[in-house]
């Protein structure tokens, strides 16, 4: 004999029209904490019951059925966005909604969402199931870089693609966690949107910030605010940042605390003191300590120009090697080893690849 359950949920797939023997189908409550939205889904809940954010994976517009019992006169048909405002008047409900391509090239979130949850699936890709948080750590610094260089290049077509590649990283750690039962990217995405409301009270509620320091002196008060008592206002920042970024990052945030030069002469005086105290150092210890203060003062110096160290160094570095790579190309023409040429030679060429690659 079945049971009501069972009679219950075989009325409700009549009446939505859907095949008990439909492959994959899931069905679930408005608490699950996931699902395949590539696989289809009957969600099936009761009038005040919180719904799933379902707009979050679907578009707006995905197909959707919804029943309230098991009365035909209360079935609809309709896009997702106009069934879900009837759920909470709703007292017993069911929506039912046909799976979520992969493989349209929609482009919404919801499918990118389901694309990863598919790759990291046992019947998706093997790379990509083998993956831990710890496993693409370096995948991720360097998806952040090729990020920067498309930034450098001002070219929008690269910056396009690797954004994207960088949103991956996001949606595979989430992914990860949501598998292990830690957190969804429904959570990273609710997160990020309490923070920033909660530091720009400026703009969110009724606090006045007049200027950009206005606001930072605000926000570094909230962070005060939400750091354990006693710890440093240095804490938090991560120690694995680039060393002239890390000592920008610091420069910036003691200097929101009032810790600073009072003009920039200051910060140019300290910096020929280091030059000095370099120049006079004797033993390595000495030189060593010495430049990483020297170094430290010119990235001061760079915050108080308005510079990004770590931007400006980087630029620096892809110029000399665009020069460099001009000036081997020259000697190549001309059938010489760049060492054989004389002090005098190698600073003509480079004033030429100056002048020819700015």
């Amino acid at each position: 004999m079945e049971s009501s359950s069972a009679v219950y949920l075989g009325k409700l797939l009549t009446l939505l029209g859907i095949d008990p023997l439909e492959k994959g189908l899931q069905v679930i409550l408005p608490d699950s904490p996931s699902f395949d939205p590539t696989r289809p889904v009957l969600l099936c809940g009761r009038e005040q019951e919180a719904t799933y954010p379902l707009l979050t994976i679907y578009p707006p517009s995905h197909p959707a059925k919804l029943a309230e019992g098991v009365d035909p006169k209360t079935m609809q048909e309709a896009p997702l966005c106009r069934l879900l405002e009837h759920l909470q008047r709703s007292k017993s409900w069911a929506l039912y909604l046909p799976p979520l391509s992969t493989s349209d090239g929609s482009g919404n979130f919801g499918q990118l969402k389901a694309i990863v949850a598919r790759l990291r699936s046992p019947d998706g890709c093997p790379w990509d199931r083998e993956q831990t948080h710890d496993s693409l750590k370096g995948t991720l610094i360097e998806e952040a870089y090729e990020v920067l260089e498309a930034l450098d290049s001002r070219d929008p077509a690269k910056l396009t693609e690797e954004l994207g590649d960088l949103l991956m990283q996001v949606m595979i750690h989430s992914q990860i966690a949501e598998e292990t039962g830690e957190f969804t990217i429904t959570q990273v995405i609710e997160g990020i949107s309490q923070k920033l409301i909660r530091r720009h009270p400026h703009v969110f509620g009724d606090v006045k910030a007049n200027s950009s320091h206005d606001v930072m002196v605000n926000w570094e008060a909230i962070k005060k605010k939400e750091r354990p008592h006693g710890s440093s206002s240095l804490a938090n920042l991560p120690k694995h940042m680039p060393a002239l970024a890390y000592a920008q990052s610091v420069q910036q945030r003691v200097a929101r605390l009032g810790f600073d030069w009072q003009n920039v002469e200051g910060v140019v005086d300290k910096l020929a003191e280091e030059v000095r105290e370099l120049v006079e150092s004797q033993s390595n210890e000495e030189k060593q300590h010495e430049t990483g203060d020297l170094l430290f003062a010119l990235v001061n110096l760079a915050r108080w120009l308005g510079i990004d160290a770590e931007d400006c160094l980087r630029i620096a570095n892809e110029r000399f090697i665009r020069r460099f790579s001009f000036i081997e190309e020259v000697c190549r023409q001309q059938g010489c080893q760049l060492s054989d040429l004389t002090f005098d030679e190698q600073d003509a060429l480079w004033e030429l690849a100056k002048e020819k690659l700015l």
